[in-house]
């Protein structure tokens, strides 16, 4: 129990734990169909097998959205962009990233809808630097 390296293990493992805020509307889902962004479904189970934690913001009202991401089946909570959080997302990812933005901000490019191109989200363009150390 003194072992100071499994201290040191158990800080730094829990450090990775990342909660992770995505934008929906042109980030996870089409800004013009509502259809999932493609392969945002397989980013963010890859990134909860991880360990880290992913929610979802909105403009809109969170319950519709809710219902949205669940159809598509994803499963999450959603957060109102002009209410408070329970907690200070370490990561943000949103195709109109704004100055009051807590933690690191990726802006990624607007997916607009099914069949237009948008640049892929992965765990490397996301959560940088934590899987070059893996």
């Amino acid at each position: 129990p003194n072992n100071p390296y499994v201290t040191s293990w158990a800080h730094a493992k829990k450090r990775f734990v990342m909660h992770i805020m995505f934008d929906l509307m042109g980030t996870v889902l089409g800004a013009l169909d509502r259809s999932l962004r493609p392969g945002i479904k397989d980013l963010i189970e890859e990134l909860r097998k991880t360990g880290n934690m992913v929610y979802f913001w909105t403009n809109g009202r969170p319950e519709y959205y809710t219902r949205l991401l669940n159809d598509a089946g994803i499963a999450g909570e959603v957060y109102s962009k002009n209410g408070p959080l329970p907690f200070k997302p370490d990561i943000c990812v949103d195709d109109t990233p704004e100055k009051w933005m807590p933690g690191m901000v990726f802006r990624v490019e607007m997916y607009v809808a099914t069949g237009e191109t948008a640049s892929p989200l992965t765990m490397a363009n996301i959560v940088p630097g934590e899987y070059q150390r893996i």
